[in-house]
């Protein structure tokens, strides 16, 4: 089944680590719109840098993704 990057999961991960978006940005090495637009859905996300941003919240990258089940379809 097709999953996709989940910008609320980051968001709540990220809120869970007691983390600020400034903060990982920093540890993933983009900038801060770049992690506010991974947030809020608004822009799609790489592989390299969804893995990076499990790391930086830590969590397992699967907590980051979502099943798209209309897309099997």
């Amino acid at each position: 089944m097709p999953r996709s990057f989940s910008g609320p999961a980051l968001r709540t991960a990220r809120r869970s680590a007691g983390l600020t978006v400034p903060e990982v940005a920093a540890a993933v090495g983009k900038s801060v719109w770049t992690v506010y637009r991974a947030e809020q859905g608004r822009a799609p996300v790489p592989v390299d840098l969804a893995d990076a941003l499990a790391e930086a919240v830590g969590v397992p990258l699967d907590r980051l993704l979502w099943s798209d089940e209309l897309a099997v379809a």
